[in-house]
């Protein structure tokens, strides 16, 4: 992503209602597939992106003031 552009906002309640829908687990076993494991760490991540992105808008917001 260019630096250059500002990234949309993403609120709070965005973040938490991410979080509920696509929980932390750590119920996987021996038996669970390669490809969920993935997808479910596809999803993560951009959940992970999204709670940094956050948490710079907020920072932003704060020093700029």
């Amino acid at each position: 992503m260019d630096n250059n552009e500002a990234f949309p906002a993403v609120s709070t309640n965005f973040i938490n209602k991410l979080e509920e829908v696509f929980p932390l687990r750590d119920d996987f076993d021996y038996g669970t597939s390669q490809n969920a494991l993935v997808f479910y760490y596809g999803q993560r991540s951009v959940v992970r992106f999204l709670i940094e992105q956050n948490k710079i808008q907020n920072e932003n917001i704060l020093t700029k003031a």
